[in-house]
């Protein structure tokens, strides 16, 4: 869910950004993948499966998830996600030089023309252009639209219902708890690049 992030700890290459944003359309063992994936799009998805790992490990990842209420249940999980990237794109120029619309056509132009892309995300691709998704995460609008559209498809009767009434009562202490997880994730990437097993080991 939360595509902003992810693209923010990824290589700056074209396949492992395109890795990254697959990350959760590609399910199972990504041995023997190489004919299907290139090298860089391997790397992004390990990149996606590591920082999801991180974060289920993360002190402050679970802080922010006992701020909401008990009664949306695991759903909490994605609606940090969704908060995360709210926050990651209201406060992109502090981690990232490239200004956030700029760096979003950058992305849109690379998935544009990769032959890369998994069937499933690649139908999503021109909605994410076309509505500008990853600078409009910086608007509550757009993370209420996208908590109801997660929602509605949910095998639970609307289990995301007023959602969005989370990050409204929670919403400083959310932000600085982003910022805080944004932080300590870079510099777990710095130590991870010295560790012959790991995909940031370049």
């Amino acid at each position: 869910m939360n595509y902003l992030l992810h693209l923010m700890f990824s290589d700056p290459t074209p396949d492992c950004y395109a890795g990254n944003l697959m990350g959760d359309f590609v399910k199972g063992s990504l041995e023997g993948h190489s004919q299907r994936f290139s090298a860089g799009i391997i790397r992004g998805l390990k990149q996606h499966r590591h920082i999801d790992s991180y974060a289920q490990r993360s002190g402050v990842f679970k802080q922010s998830y006992r701020r909401l209420d008990s009664s949306y249940g695991l759903y909490r999980g994605i609606m940090v996600d969704l908060f995360y990237d709210h926050f990651a794109a209201r406060n992109w120029s502090r981690y990232h030089p490239q200004a956030l619309p700029d760096f979003a056509h950058t992305i849109y132009a690379i998935l544009a023309n990769h032959p890369g892309l998994v069937p499933d995300f690649a139908t999503i691709v021109p909605r994410m252009q076309q509505h500008n998704w990853l600078v409009a995460y910086m608007r509550i609008q757009t993370i209420e639209r996208a908590l109801n559209f997660i929602s509605q498809r949910a095998k639970a009767h609307d289990p995301l219902q007023s959602a969005i009434t989370q990050l409204e009562r929670n919403y400083e202490a959310l932000e600085q708890d982003c910022l805080l997880f944004i932080e300590e994730t870079l510099k777990w990437i710095a130590e991870e690049r010295y560790k012959s097993n790991s995909p940031w080991e370049q």
